[in-house]
């Protein structure tokens, strides 16, 4: 009985060490995480409906 508890508290403190590790989610330094704000800005960008759509062979 006491070996399955040793068990189940190893099981559960390698669990608990994980997590910490992956915790990290956050960008490294502001400079980048401004850069990748202003990628996903533009990406969903859409522009200017009162302009024209016009290709390279519609002139």
């Amino acid at each position: 009985m006491a070996a399955t508890q040793k068990l189940v508290k190893d099981i559960i403190d390698s669990k608990t060490g994980e997590t910490t590790n992956k915790r990290r989610k956050g960008a490294k330094n502001s400079e980048t995480a401004a850069k990748v704000a202003l990628m996903k800005l533009k990406m969903h960008a859409d522009g200017d409906k009162s302009l024209p759509q016009v290709g390279p062979r519609d002139f």
